[in-house]
């Protein structure tokens, strides 16, 4: 006799707490307590120079671009200003384009907008990230750059977007936000297009509260970004070629990152390995195990063994599937949900439908340099995607799960599968 389930008022699976999704910041302990107090100690938390300097920032940039891969690191106080400063350093402003996924993070539209350029919404595909094949279709003379943004812990298919982009020589940034340490065939997120974007705000992969960090192998963008964080100013770069009178100096943010959270990043970055490691432990199990499920599918991933295990996501064959069962799994203490909760859809961005301006005079939207830019959004006008969001259901997969924990999820993904699907 099967059980009964929870919403109709049986037991339920689990009753315990589910906890949070802070894989870096659960990591937080003595070692982190230790960097930061040798900065305080060295009366130096400003990176580039003080009564003690420790080099904290400089030493987080070099072991990053190790760890990704690639000849550069600049590291900035926010994920937020690491998209404004690499988008502006990729010479994104008024008259141009961004291309970029209906399931995205607001800041990059944020960061589109704020540099006076204008938003082209694409839709994703069943890997959840942006479709390469919805990509030429948006692609205009004003097209700048591409962004492609790995949602809720999985790589987006970076290849296939490369391959578009270099055949139209478009620049391709990587939002790695969400997925720090994934890759694809061996390549790290940040590595793969012409500059990559990380934040380091308190619930990622490593975490120094807030924070970001920029990477690339192009040493004109890297110059360009150094000047775009730091006033405008371009400070003499290790390997890096300067001269008196820049070719890339201009005008910028102050937006550095500080020798604290450099000092809280070195400790995290060590720490990044284990803490994918537990996280891509349970969810390989939950695939493996789940995954034949009759009615639903997997999310597709580029590269399974890539992927950072952050979250397990799967899709319904539809809207009222998903809607029942996450109602039926929710009562029984399993935390599932919609995609970042439904609202990191541009359906949702009411600022972005309304085409809210971010200056008196109505840029970007009225910029005269954007007149032959026509962009109008509105709810409903990528169908397919809003289909698939509908449709997919994810569970957070903290790195402090236990196998108990994931024993709860099999069974009552089972049992409310047998009774709804």
């Amino acid at each position: 006799m099967a059980e009964s389930l929870a919403i109709d008022g049986g037991v339920p699976v689990r009753t315990a707490e589910w906890p949070p999704l802070i894989p870096g910041g659960s990591m937080y302990g003595e070692e982190e307590k230790q960097a930061a107090i040798e900065v305080i100690e060295a009366r130096s938390p400003f990176r580039y120079y003080g009564i003690e300097p420790l080099g904290k920032v400089d030493r987080l940039e070099a072991a990053y671009a190790r760890y990704i891969g690639t000849r550069f690191a600049l590291a900035t106080h926010s994920g937020s200003t690491a998209l404004s400063v690499a988008l502006a350093a990729l010479d994104v402003g008024p008259g141009t384009e961004v291309i970029m996924p209906a399931f995205m993070w607001i800041a990059d539209v944020n960061a589109v907008v704020h540099l006076r350029a204008v938003p082209v919404l694409a839709d994703i595909d069943d890997t959840l990230n942006l479709d390469p094949n919805d990509i030429e279709r948006h692609i205009t003379p004003r097209t700048r750059a591409i962004v492609a943004v790995h949602m809720a812990g999985t790589v987006a298919d970076v290849p296939s977007i490369m391959e578009i982009a270099d055949r139209h020589g478009i620049a391709v940034l990587e939002d790695c936000s969400q997925a720090a340490g994934a890759n694809i065939d061996g390549r790290r997120v940040g590595s793969m297009g012409r500059v990559g974007a990380v934040s380091l705000q308190y619930n990622k992969n490593f975490t120094t509260g807030e924070g970001g960090m920029i990477t690339t192998d192009d040493e004109g963008v890297f110059r360009r970004a150094v000047c775009y964080h730091d006033t405008g100013f371009e400070r003499d770069i290790e390997g890096v070629s300067t001269g008196e009178d820049s070719l890339f100096e201009t005008f910028g943010m102050g937006v550095r990152m500080d020798e604290l959270r450099g000092a809280l990043g070195l400790v995290q970055l060590d720490k990044l390995p284990v803490i994918l490691a537990g996280m891509r432990r349970h969810h390989v199990r939950l695939r493996e195990t789940l995954g034949k499920t009759p009615g639903i599918q997997l999310r597709r991933i580029v590269d399974p063994e890539g992927d950072s295990g952050a979250y397990f996501t799967w899709i319904h064959k539809s809207a009222g599937d998903a809607a029942r069962f996450t109602s039926a799994i929710r009562a029984e203490g399993i935390p599932v949900g919609e995609p970042h909760g439904g609202i990191h859809q541009y359906r949702y961005m009411s600022n972005l439908l309304k085409k809210v301006p971010v200056t008196t005079a109505g840029c970007p939207w009225t910029c005269p340099f954007n007149a032959e830019s026509p962009m109008e959004y509105r709810a409903g006008m990528l169908p397919r995607s809003d289909d698939l969001l509908d449709r997919a259901r994810i569970l957070p997969l903290p790195a402090q799960l236990t196998d108990e924990d994931v024993d709860d999820v099999i069974r009552a993904f089972r049992k409310v599968a047998r009774a709804v699907l």
